[in-house]
């Protein structure tokens, strides 16, 4: 469940791609954004996140350069960091020595809005407790807390947003199934989230693929859903500060089943666009504008080979 996450690893205000191999290798590759396209990949880490791991992304010293984190899970349940340069990922730390164990499923959000983003686990169980471990900003994250008791059960698609526009990110997660609700607690930018609250009655049914981003530039995360299957639409639904507006089509062939939808800015105008990893023989990559109002044009290549099958592109 990969909601979205900053991948701008250069430091230059847009987001590239990242592609972690996940085989006994382990390479992690980065194709920087030209603004036009993805430059040439090459090889930022030689040994991260391995099979069995998840991987994300996310600024956690505030050097404006986004790093990457890997989750072991297993039972050590170690976290790893490999903090940018600008031209490839430093060696690994240990960040944290028991986070988002076994079944749960970890985010990546500046939570408290201090310019480190932090980690964050969703129990996604009968429980359904989140944790956080907030970055100290240089080598580690402090001690993991819950911030709300109950929120995104088994069976939801939980992530990480900033709804309001305050500068710190929210909790959301989508019910899916037949119902489809949206539902948002506010962190307080502090110590917890809020409580949850209905922000969309139908948005990203089950079978959908739900993101999060900041499609029309106002600072407040909107959602998007990608249908897939034969029509391949791609919906959304804007951010108001407290809910979302109604779902609106914005593309009406994007990311068809199979490939693996993201989000970014990638062109740099300060609006997220859509991108889609083919993760076929060919590795493909597509982007999608956003043109801020109500579309996500000029859908064309932007890479020709970037994300093979079994590995996880952002």
């Amino acid at each position: 469940m990969f909601g979205g996450s900053p991948t701008d690893f250069t430091g230059d205000g847009v987001d590239d791609i990242v592609t972690f191999t996940q085989n006994p290798e382990a390479d992690v590759y980065v194709a920087p954004s030209t603004r036009t396209e993805f430059g040439e990949a090459k090889v930022w880490h030689d040994f991260f996140a391995p099979g069995g791991e998840t991987p994300l992304t996310g600024d956690f010293n505030g050097d404006h350069k986004d790093d990457i984190v890997t989750f072991t899970k297993g039972t050590e349940s170690d976290v790893y960091v490999a903090l940018s340069n600008g031209n490839s990922f430093a060696t690994a730390t240990v960040w944290h020595n028991h986070f988002s164990p076994g079944g749960e499923f970890p985010a990546v959000g500046d939570v408290n809005g201090d310019g480190y983003d932090d980690i964050v686990t969703f129990t996604h169980d009968a429980d359904a407790k989140v944790y956080v471990a907030l970055s100290n900003g240089t080598d580690g994250f402090h001690p993991a807390t819950v911030w709300h008791d109950y929120f995104a059960p088994s069976g939801e698609f939980p992530a990480l947003g900033d709804i309001d526009g305050d500068g710190d990110d929210d909790l959301i997660t989508f019910t899916q199934g037949t119902t489809a609700d949206v539902y948002a607690a506010l962190s307080n930018g502090k110590d917890a989230f809020g409580t949850g609250q209905l922000v969309h009655d139908h948005f990203a049914p089950a079978g959908e693929l739900p993101r999060i981003g900041d499609v029309n530039g106002d600072k407040k995360d909107d959602i998007i859903a990608f249908t897939q299957g034969t029509e391949s639409d791609v919906y959304v639904a804007l951010s108001n500060g407290a809910a979302y507006g109604p779902g609106a089509r914005w593309n009406e062939y994007f990311s068809p089943t199979g490939e693996f939808p993201y989000v970014g800015d990638y062109d740099g105008d300060g609006k997220d666009d859509i991108v889609t990893f083919t993760h076929n023989t060919e590795a493909d990559v597509y982007v999608a504008l956003s043109n801020g109002t109500d579309a996500f044009v000029n859908g064309r290549k932007w890479h020709d080979f970037f994300g093979t099958p079994g590995e996880t592109s952002l």
